[in-house]
């Protein structure tokens, strides 16, 4: 969800939302490097490609360990910006904390969930919000997303679960899907709305969110022609030294 609000926003002329009283740019260098800020666009500009997100749908963040002060801090996607008008000097840089450390536009509507995310899991090193069909057709359903392919199982660890629906832009809400994704599984459903998937990297978080979607449409589809076989983490005999697909 983008969605900003007029009591915290003005527009520049380029019409993008920017922050009143925000940290803006300094000639100091970013704590979030080029390379971080590249990757971020890549990926917000791929979900789009592959139909996980459009428009300005979906956000994405990424750790900074020990980047506010001795602390970990994320850098964000900015709220309310479409990915193809986005550049690497949008992203927003957040401490853990919530104090905005840099950018001149406002976070992602989603960031005090993004948060509560990263304080309750600290191997978290990414995360991915996607509003993927297939995935929003099961959460609509509140039917939990159980594993049936193997990139599934392999990326999110096991069935994800579906939070009842509601209004997704503050830390309680964060705080309850943080506990329901729980420490072992690496996604959860928000019903009605979409995923949100975390990873120890940008690229195994956005494998997930790929995942969990080819995944639901397989399910959904296999569930209407019998009863499908649901695989288990646990059960998966991973050979020493192979590499996930």
């Amino acid at each position: 969800m983008t969605t900003t609000s007029d009591a915290t926003t003005t527009t520049s002329e380029a019409g993008r939302p920017v922050g009143r009283g925000a940290a803006g740019s300094t000639t100091e260098p970013s704590r979030a490097d080029r390379a971080t800020r590249e990757e971020i666009l890549y990926y917000c500009r791929e979900s789009v490609r592959v139909g996980l997100n459009f428009n300005t749908q979906g956000n994405i963040s990424v750790r900074l360990p020990g980047a506010h002060d001795g602390a970990d801090a994320i850098v964000i996607t900015p709220s309310d910006v479409r990915y193809d008008a986005m550049s690497v000097d949008d992203m927003v840089v957040v401490g853990l904390d919530g104090t905005v450390l840099e950018g001149d536009l406002l976070p992602s509507t989603e960031l005090p969930v993004h948060l509560e995310h990263y304080r309750r899991r600290p191997d978290v090193q990414a995360i991915v919000h996607t509003e993927s069909t297939f995935v929003n057709v099961l959460g609509a359903l509140g039917r939990r997303i159980d594993p049936v392919l193997l990139n599934m199982v392999l990326y999110a660890k096991g069935p994800v679960e579906v939070m009842p629906f509601e209004f997704s832009t503050n830390a309680d809400f964060g705080r309850r899907s943080a506990e329901l994704m729980g420490d072992d599984v690496d996604a959860v459903v928000w019903g009605n709305h979409g995923l949100l998937a975390v990873g120890t990297s940008l690229k195994l978080a956005f494998k997930v969110a790929v995942a969990v979607e080819e995944n639901a449409e397989v399910l959904l589809r296999a569930s209407a022609a019998g009863t499908p076989k649901v695989l288990v983490y646990a059960d998966i005999d991973v050979p020493e030294g192979a590499r996930l697909p």
